[in-house]
């Protein structure tokens, strides 16, 4: 079997050292047409760990503009500061100049002999237990060529809101795909749902104006239990966290994030 990394076959080396590019296709994108948040991020990260010769310990991007199928995402990656087992490091994605994504990173690894986890992942049926994700859009996108099955959250617009900001979904990992910090950073980018379920009422927009994705134990899993915690949507803006963990009860990653939303249009 042949295992690969997410974006590891279209993410490319520029002519100079540092740099990346991304032609960006509909499957890199959000049902809107424009890049999602998390592939941003992801392809980010995965130039970061490359060039760094390290693993991903925390990386953060702000969104600065969107970027569209059909346009080359070039990302210039820069060595901030190395030690004997940290590196700080930046990346600055754009599209022929144009600011896309600002991302600053921390990668490394450290012998401690203490750890522990002390949150614990939601009660959640088996996977094939849940109901298909209702997906409201029906173009190709990053969320549409992933299998998602529904743990909590609404199915239908009119129905009441889930007042709690508490929502929950299943993910199947790709066939042959690594569970690696440049693929959760694409799961981390789902506060916006989360904001949306919170409020109801056919709220509009749900644009991510950051995320940052914080590595704890990526492993190899079939699903990833995606759960999602709103904090507040207050003044357009929703700020939450998203816990990722494996099919097995594994804390795989934490990933917070603010989005902005806009009332529902008049019909």
């Amino acid at each position: 079997m042949s295992w690969r990394s997410y974006l590891s076959e279209e993410l490319v080396r520029g002519d100079l050292p540092g740099v990346w590019n991304l032609p960006l296709t509909e499957d890199h994108c959000s049902g809107a047409g424009r890049l999602f948040g998390g592939t941003g991020l992801g392809a980010a990260v995965r130039a970061l760990e490359v060039d760094a010769e390290r693993p991903l310990v925390w990386a953060t991007g702000q969104f600065i503009s969107h970027a569209l199928p059909g346009e080359l995402l070039t990302f210039e990656v820069e060595m901030l500061a190395e030690g004997r087992a940290t590196t700080q490091a930046r990346a600055r994605g754009h599209v022929g100049g144009r600011d896309v994504i600002a991302v600053m990173a921390t990668l490394g690894r450290r012998n401690v002999n203490r750890s522990g986890v002390w949150i614990s992942p939601p009660d959640a049926p088996a996977p094939m237990d849940c109901q298909p994700f209702p997906s409201r859009s029906t173009n190709r996108s990053v969320s549409t060529n992933l299998e998602r099955r529904l743990v909590r959250g609404r199915t239908e617009d009119h129905e009441p809101a889930m007042e709690d900001g508490r929502v929950a979904m299943w993910v199947r990992v790709p066939s042959h795909l690594t569970v690696d910090p440049a693929f959760l950073a694409v799961l981390g980018d789902y506060v916006p749902w989360g904001g949306r379920e919170a409020v109801g009422g056919g709220l509009g927009g749900g644009q991510s104006v950051d995320n940052t994705l914080r590595v704890v134990d990526p492993v190899n899993t079939e699903w990833i239990l995606v759960d999602v915690r709103v904090g507040s949507l207050v003044h357009g803006y929703a700020h939450g966290t998203v816990h990722l963990w494996s099919e097995s009860g594994h804390l795989l990653a934490t990933a917070s994030q603010t989005c902005q939303f806009r009332n529902p249009r008049s019909v």
